[in-house]
């Protein structure tokens, strides 16, 4: 049988990430670790054993450095990283913190899939990428096909892994001798699906063994209440991106302000009153998107005419 570990990708610790390990690893069916951002800072995550990604991690792995936000681009570097340290595991888990599985027992959804030898891949939202995609660009070279996924929750086998770091390190030789620009290396999810589609190892969607995820629940941007997930929620589904409180507002209102949908945020904020916040709450939620509309109104003006 083989051995799975799951790796909790994240730049923070608190106290619900530490009981989201917890219930993972209560089985004791499933490894749990924590993947660590600490380019800033390092993390004490309690008894949660974790694997630490530091500037010199990524130097050692021989992978390019250079990209802004880069650990955030590439979530792929934690899976080399996690091969390199704990190389006693067949295949590998990798998820979000904002992420939940919607279970008793979460490492059931997770035990349900094939073995590691039968599918080396596993991912949401799993396609070949639209053509105007922002992240393809990187990766439509010599008319191979580009793929696209979601990373917030994948597993690939150890055998995937390997081939991953491989073509990772041809490319950052190329992209650093050619002097290429830092912002154009390619994200985790174009890198990874696009290089699993040319490589001939067995890649799957979630949802090609039962479905456990749809797009309204899945999503890259548009966010789950964490309270309406917990009494409404579909057993053994998987959701994404799962916010709560502060956090879920804040996230609601900066996609409104992008696509223009203040009056939608100001109906969630109405039907999710006495669930996710209180009235009190809404209340500051309702009088922060005023001040959006004012200071939006406020840009739009046309400037004072200059006195003559």
């Amino acid at each position: 049988m083989s051995r799975i570990a799951v790796l909790i990708r994240t730049h923070y610790v608190d106290e619900r990430l530490l009981a989201f390990a917890e219930r993972l690893a209560a089985p004791g069916i499933l490894d749990v670790y924590a993947l660590a951002d600490e380019t800033r800072a390092a993390l004490d995550f309690a008894g949660l054993p974790k694997v630490s990604l530091t500037a010199e991690t990524v130097a050692g792995l021989g992978l390019y450095g250079e990209a802004p936000n880069l650990l955030w681009r590439c979530g792929d570097y934690g899976l080399y990283a996690a091969r390199k340290a704990l190389p006693q595991y067949d295949a590998f888990w990798m998820i979000e913190p904002d992420v939940r599985l919607k279970s008793d027992r979460p490492c059931d959804i997770l035990t349900r899939f094939p073995d590691p030898e039968a599918a080396d891949f596993l991912a949401g939202r799993l396609r070949p990428a639209e053509a105007d995609w922002d992240w393809g660009a990187a990766m439509a070279v010599h008319g191979q096909p580009v793929w696209r996924c979601l990373f917030a929750v994948v597993r690939l086998s150890a055998r995937a892994i390997d081939h991953l770091h491989l073509e990772r390190r041809r490319l950052s030789a190329l992209h650093a001798a050619g002097g290429l620009d830092p912002a154009a290396w390619p994200n985790d999810e174009a890198f990874v699906a696009s290089s699993m589609a040319r490589s001939g190892l067995a890649m799957h969607d979630l949802n090609d063994f039962g479905q456990v995820y749809d797009e309204a629940g899945f999503s890259f941007w548009f966010p789950v209440s964490e309270r309406e997930l917990e009494a409404t929620g579909r057993e053994d589904w998987i959701y994404h991106p799962v916010l709560s409180g502060q956090a879920y507002f804040i996230k609601l209102c900066r996609l409104a302000v992008r696509h223009g949908a203040l009056d939608e945020l100001e109906r969630i904020v109405e039907r999710m009153t006495g669930l996710e916040w209180t009235a009190d709450e809404a209340r500051g939620h309702l009088r922060a998107i005023d001040l959006v509309r004012t200071q939006q109104a406020i840009a739009a003006a046309p400037p004072p005419l200059a006195a003559e």
